[in-house]
């Protein structure tokens, strides 16, 4: 069958995240990817899911697809991407990411986490900090899979991520791995054993400008949430 290719930035942080920048609101995302003209986003706050309502309310608006997400930092300290084929699944996640939060204090401030409603008007500020959890990632996988979604190393060339050192990517679960776009040339070139998984080039975006350009690319057969997890799930020399 034909594909087509379409653009992407699946990882992106709003203000719910205690990193982001206070202008990542759902609306000023959104209208930034439109005038990005990426075809397919993900919004990917820090442990989290509690700003996706807001964001299933708005995507109507928008030609390009929206994969609800979430970025999880697990007990053993790296960080995982995980998507889900509805925003009704990723709201069920949420209940298991809130009751496994971490108590990692450091850095936090309550009033960055803000959950807004469909005008970015803030609504509450999340009180506990949502910088990491003390989930397993054998437990975030098996958690993951109950709603059959899908499963992202996020950018495993940053320092922050050593913690993955310790084990044989060909011996845990996983769908895809994430490189950042800027080192990816050298990255690859001194770890060409990666070239056999899947990967992406996400911005990480906390800030509007930082969200990416239309430069990388999927082939899909069609524009819809069931044709990336076609995509993702297939082995990668299919």
């Amino acid at each position: 069958m034909l594909k087509i290719k379409y653009s992407y930035d699946f990882h992106i942080h709003s203000v719910l995240s205690p990193c982001a920048d206070e202008l990542m609101t759902p609306n000023n995302i959104l209208n930034m990817s439109m005038l990005q003209k990426l075809d397919f986003i993900s919004i990917t706050d820090h442990n989290s899911t509690k700003q996706l309502k807001v964001i299933s309310e708005l995507k109507e608006s928008y030609d390009f697809v929206v994969i609800p997400g979430v970025e999880v930092t697990v007990s053993e300290n790296f960080d995982v991407l995980c998507y889900f084929r509805s925003f009704e699944d990723a709201y069920k996640i949420d209940q298991f990411l809130e009751s496994n939060l971490g108590t990692n204090w450091k850095n936090f401030t309550e009033s960055d986490q803000v959950i807004t409603d469909i005008y970015d008007t803030p609504l509450e500020t999340y009180p506990n900090p949502l910088t990491s959890t003390t989930i397993p990632y054998v437990d975030l996988v098996k958690e993951v899979r109950k709603y059959n979604g899908a499963i992202v190393l996020a950018h495993i060339d940053r320092g922050s991520m050593s913690a993955l050192n310790s084990y044989d990517l060909n011996e845990i679960e996983f769908d895809a791995i994430e490189i950042q776009p800027y080192r990816k040339d050298d990255y690859l070139s001194q770890n060409p054993e990666l070239l056999h998984h899947k990967i992406f080039h996400n911005s990480d975006s906390h800030s509007l400008l930082s969200i990416s350009d239309p430069v990388f690319f999927i082939e899909l057969e069609e524009k819809s949430i069931d044709s990336f997890f076609r995509f993702i799930k297939e082995k990668k020399n299919e």
